[in-house]
């Protein structure tokens, strides 16, 4: 690194002005003057040194390659490449016997005995550039170095413009339909070959020759210039032309580390993933398929907020299980999993980040949301950098446990080989609960974590410690209804249809009288269809309204009865409860064809069928009587004459999940 001195001649950039040294005054005084308006003043010699080293100074070396920021650091000499470090060690060995000179002896006649003893010291056919030594060169080397303040930096010179770098040599025509070639050829989707643009640049040189004389026929440039050319283009206008504007965007922009919040469930982070696991039935160990895991954690303490682990496909009804899952408490994990630690995470959020899924951005989740006092933070489009925190979970999940287990499907192809996942798969969809939790809870959250810098299960207790206060629902039952998907209905006198059902109770007289017409918000949970929750505006209170036909409605989810109504459409001017029992009861006799046959995308809906919507995780046993899952109904007589195909239904639209529309009938 070079000294420098606050001399005579001095220049430097203080406060964005560029200032020069014109006397030394007596106590420690400095004249400058700014070199812009020519006005002279007086300053501290303590001053200008302390906005030197408050980076608010600098000097201005002459020799020194410009910079072109202000902020941008000087390059150390180490930073220069090998051969043009010796370049400069050359050069200051040149010059260092001048140097050792009194200034009053370094007269022309020394420096050209110097360079004439230099050249001579040259081995014989030498032709390195370091013998290239003149009397003008020494001249310019120690002015330039002295200047600096014996920085050597100084003495390698501004190699980027030697040489006629950046000054194009071709005629200019040639010039011209490079660029043109490469403005058409190049800036395009498709991948395309520096010997495409070679290629297209000759034929286009070639039939521009045909109405020239032989005199004044171009010559086509060659393969290293169209090189050269295409590696000069900006990187930014490659990226944007190969790849578009967002994914070029994304390369380009230097991101910072993420602030995280430091208070429990400020932040709290949900998302979706197939899990890279195939796991299979209980009752004959056939493989089923690739469950849905919903994961919610704690920004703050990384510690896991809910889950959800089921057959169903995203959609709001996992969202909503997994919210019910985080929020409530978890009960006694030890004795239902076997784990060595507790649950502590339960609570309501501040803010629940999502992203652009269809079960995110709909009216049930905004409404949920609104009902509980969580702010509803969605992230733009392809952006999964803003959930970093749950998207590194789905990764650390199956690198840390899924892809150790048999019947893993690894994360793709390329990993996955010759593995017959299938033929492998052992675990079943409860074993997989119980792994998970061990996991979670064992694992992960007594582990250190390194981007948290602590052990997010101590975090968690530590901000407990702390004084603060989770909020929690009212009740399990207010909280299964604030969660429940939303709709809007009209009163009528036999009560409120949804979904071709009817549900009715003698409190809905009086909230009729009172709307006259106007259409009331409707909760329903897509899981179970047996029971309704009927908003009353005036006394602010949801009523429970229950099915016509509860032995229908007994344990039906909303994917259920959408297959189960399919076949009698056919037949929609005769359709009754007892054509869609029926219905439902050639469906049970599918869904046992379907686990026999043994084919995994058939076992797959099979399971969704038997799971009713619900996670794994649920057990009539932790929640309240509104909340426990229906018993499971009594197996049907076998029914001659199947009319009804799952896989013909799922082609219809009917299977894709819980937001598609509904025809009334």
């Amino acid at each position: 690194m070079s000294a420098q001195r606050f001399s005579t001649g001095k220049q430097f950039v203080w406060q964005g002005v560029v200032y020069e040294i014109k006397r030394l005054l007596p106590a420690s005084l400095v004249s400058i003057e700014n070199l812009q308006t020519g006005e002279v003043k007086a300053v501290s010699f303590v001053e200008l040194a302390q906005a030197l080293f408050a980076s608010e100074l600098r000097f201005l070396v002459r020799g020194q390659q410009n910079l072109s920021a202000e902020m941008r650091s000087p390059a150390d000499l180490s930073d220069y490449p090998p051969h043009l470090r010796a370049l400069a060690e050359h050069r200051l060995a040149v010059i260092r016997p001048i140097l050792a000179l009194n200034p009053s002896r370094r007269t022309r006649e020394a420096i050209v005995a110097r360079v004439a003893e230099v050249r001579n010291s040259r081995p014989d056919g030498e032709a390195s550039p370091h013998a290239a030594v003149s009397v003008a060169s020494v001249y310019r080397w120690i002015r330039d170095y002295t200047r600096s303040g014996n920085d050597l930096r100084t003495l390698v010179g501004n190699v980027q413009r030697q040489g006629g770098r950046q000054t194009p040599r071709l005629e200019e025509p040639v010039e011209a339909i490079v660029r043109a070639v490469i403005q058409d050829r190049y800036y395009v989707r498709e991948q395309v070959t520096t010997d495409d643009i070679y290629l297209e640049t000759m034929l286009r040189v070639e039939e521009e020759n045909r109405f020239r004389s032989e005199v004044e026929k171009l010559k086509a440039p060659s393969r290293v210039t169209i090189w050269r050319r295409i590696d000069a283009l900006d990187e930014a206008g490659k990226l944007v032309a190969k790849r578009g504007q967002r994914e070029a965007k994304e390369q380009s922009t230097q991101y910072g580390q993420m602030g995280y919040p430091s208070g429990l469930l400020e932040r709290v982070e949900i998302d979706h993933t197939r899990i890279d696991l195939i796991v299979v039935d209980g009752a004959d160990n056939l493989p089923i398929g690739r469950p849905t895991f919903t994961y919610c954690p704690d920004t703050a303490t990384r510690y896991p907020l809910g889950i959800y682990l089921g057959f169903d496909p995203p959609s709001y009804l996992t969202v909503m299980e997994c919210l019910h899952h985080a929020i409530l408490p978890k009960g006694d994990m030890r004795a239902k999993y076997g784990v060595q630690h507790e649950w502590l995470a339960c609570g309501i959020p501040n803010a629940l980040i999502v992203d652009n899924g269809k079960e995110f951005i709909g009216a049930d989740l905004q409404d949920a949301c609104h009902s509980l006092g969580i702010e509803l933070d969605q992230m733009p489009v392809k952006t999964p950098y803003f959930k970093a925190t749950v998207e590194r979970m789905f990764e650390t999940t199956n690198t840390g446990v899924l892809h150790t287990l048999p019947g893993t499907t690894f994360s793709n192809p390329g990993q996955r080989g010759d593995y017959r996942s299938e033929e492998e798969a052992c675990i079943t969809l409860d074993d997989l609960m119980k792994i998970l939790h061990v996991f979670l809870l064992d694992v992960y959250a007594e582990n250190f974590h390194r981007g948290l810098g602590d052990v997010p299960a101590r975090r968690w207790e530590a901000r407990v410690q702390d004084g603060f206060f989770l909020r929690l629902p009212t009740s399990a039952e207010e909280l299964k209804i604030l969660l429940g998907r939303v709709t809007y209905r009209v009163i009528a006198h036999f009560g409120i249809q949804c979904f071709g059902l009817r549900y009715n109770t003698p409190d809905l007289a009086s909230l009729r009288l009172r709307l006259k017409g106007e259409k009331v918000k409707v909760k329903y949970d897509p899981a179970d269809l047996g029971h309704v929750f009927v908003f009353d505006p005036q006394e602010q209170v949801y009523l429970q309204v229950d099915s016509l036909d509860p032995e229908y409605t007994q344990g039906l989810s909303l994917w259920k009865h959408r297959v189960i109504r399919n076949p009698a459409r056919k037949e929609q001017d005769k359709v009754d409860l007892l054509g869609l029992a029926r219905a439902k009861r050639q469906i049970q006799e599918i869904v046992k064809a379907s686990k026999a046959a043994g084919k995994s995308r058939g076992r797959l809906r099979a399971a969704r069928w038997e799971a009713g919507g619900r996670s794994v995780q649920d057990d009539p046993r932790d929640v309240s009587p509104l909340l426990a899952l229906p018993s499971k109904p009594t197996p049907p007589a076998q029914m001659p004459g199947l009319l009804v195909d799952l896989k013909e239904l799922e082609q219809a639209g009917w299977s894709a999940g819980y937001d598609l529309p509904v025809k009334e009938p």
